[in-house]
């Protein structure tokens, strides 16, 4: 249940079957979440991040039910890291609302992984994975549930899980240049020195200019420098 935004004119209930609970919404409670949201996007708009983040918190308060207000939560958080612990509270008590929302689970684990919290961060991209299988996987995000979570593998030294995910992030998304890149050095971490160097030229030649470091520092041995000619 994601990417729909409610916008409620006439209804007295809200009874969506991905809620863990029934919850009851007044029109007047609708509407003036709606206005809260409007209001916190103007100060998004104007950089007054902490002004934005009371009025959203107020939209919460009114109606918890309205998804906008958690992805514009994340929104803030994206403009300034140091949110990290006043919205990552919020974003869990969404994700139980909406608790198959592939999305929310998602931003959850993008703030564990910024903090650095690989494990936890790894947890919840698993349950965004799992969930979006169910949901549907042509939503344009899911690619990065794969990539963020082989990021993770890649800084716990757990190599084998990241070249997973990162082929599988691929897959999903063939030309992006990063997770060609990252999938580089855990091949160089395993020792599988050709399959790094073939993707850190792959990684090149998609518009990566940082993969020239690792192409010649280790990738011009005679036999490594023929696959990237």
């Amino acid at each position: 249940m994601k990417k729909i935004l409610y916008i409620v004119i006439f209804l007295i209930l809200i009874t969506e079957k991905s809620f863990s609970q029934d919850y009851i919404v007044q029109v007047k409670d609708r509407n003036r979440a709606i206005e809260l949201i409007s209001q916190a996007n103007t100060f998004i708009e104007n950089n007054e991040l902490e002004k934005a983040y009371i009025t959203i918190l107020e939209s919460i308060t009114i109606d918890s039910t309205f998804r906008p207000a958690y992805l514009y939560l994340f929104k803030i958080f994206t403009l300034d890291n140091l949110f990290a612990d006043k919205v990552l509270p919020f974003l869990i008590k969404g994700r139980n609302i909406y608790n198959d929302d592939d999305e929310l689970t998602f931003y959850i684990a993008e703030i564990y992984r910024i903090k650095s919290e690989y494990e936890k961060a790894k947890i919840e991209y698993s349950k965004a994975i799992n969930l979006s299988k169910n949901n549907g996987e042509n939503f344009p995000l899911i690619y990065l549930y794969y990539l963020n979570r082989g990021n993770c593998n890649l800084k716990l030294n757990q190599n084998d899980s990241a070249i997973l995910d990162y082929t599988n992030s691929i897959k999903l998304k063939p030309n992006h240049s990063n997770t060609y890149y990252n999938r580089g050095i855990s091949y160089y971490a395993k020792g599988s020195i050709d399959k790094a160097c073939e993707d850190w030229s792959t990684s090149l030649k998609l518009g990566n200019k940082n993969a020239n470091v690792y192409i010649d520092k280790f990738c011009k041995s005679t036999k490594n420098n023929k696959s990237l000619k």
